[in-house]
């Protein structure tokens, strides 16, 4: 590979792109290919990558690459590609602009001007429009879950459970959703948020009212207006379940 990659670069190739385009090669192979293929084709010849992500690795093989000194990456908006696609573009940006120096080494500077990060999850979602790809609650940095919070320990300590501060960095205001694993103090955000204030007892009322429409629906998330909707009879003294 490396005696080809000199030949045609000799021959006048500016680029010379080294793919796994069925996904699976292990982070440490990809390393390791890259790093012999670059050392052994000279620093006259620039590498590329394209990988894809059958098996999930395509993020972490391009960071792979990255370190290997590859000087320029194949990605794609929401990961879109054939079968499980390559690693997406969103993805990718978020680490380069946070962990530059870590994964290109501490002299650095990838960028012209630094990227805006918020812009992230506004181009993701003008790709899903137009591509019908939907985003899903567990897409990392553009997918409907991120900012969320729907269980005890993370709406009390968020920090502990967030890598970043959505809303600084992306413009994600955190929001509190209301599922089948809300504690308490979430069951009585919520209803503060939609309006109403509940004290111990009918918070522990309304909190076993959520878990059993979650499991009689089969949804994990209570909508907020059925949610409200039962909270007006709570208020009302009625508390019945209404269906």
């Amino acid at each position: 590979m490396a005696h080809y990659a000199r030949a045609m670069t000799g021959a006048g190739a500016g680029l010379v792109v080294l793919a796994d385009t069925v996904g699976a090669q292990l982070p440490a192979g990809c390393a390791q290919m890259f790093r012999r293929v670059g050392a052994e084709a000279g620093s006259g010849v620039v590498l590329a990558s394209h990988l894809h992500n059958d098996l999930g690795l395509g993020l972490a093989n391009t960071l792979e690459a990255l370190a290997a000194g590859v000087r320029v990456v194949s990605s794609s908006w929401l990961g879109i590609a054939e079968r499980a696609g390559m690693v997406a573009t969103e993805q990718l940006l978020f680490l380069l602009a946070r962990h530059a120096r870590e994964l290109l080494g501490t002299d650095a500077a990838p960028w012209w001007s630094p990227p805006d990060l918020t812009r992230l999850p506004v181009i993701a979602e003008m790709v899903s429009g137009e591509t019908a790809v939907p985003l899903g609650v567990t897409t990392p940095i553009v997918g409907t879950g991120v900012g969320s919070i729907s269980t005890g320990t993370p709406f009390v300590h968020p920090r502990l459970f967030q890598p970043y501060d959505p809303r600084e960095l992306l413009g994600i205001t955190p929001r509190v959703v209301l599922t089948h694993l809300a504690s308490a103090r979430v069951v009585a955000a919520v209803a503060t948020r939609l309006g109403h204030s509940l004290d111990g007892e009918r918070t522990r009322t309304a909190m076993a009212w959520v878990k059993e429409r979650a499991y009689r629906t089969g949804r994990a998330v209570v909508e907020d207006d059925a949610f409200a909707a039962y909270l007006d009879g709570l208020t009302r003294g009625a508390g019945e379940d209404t269906r």
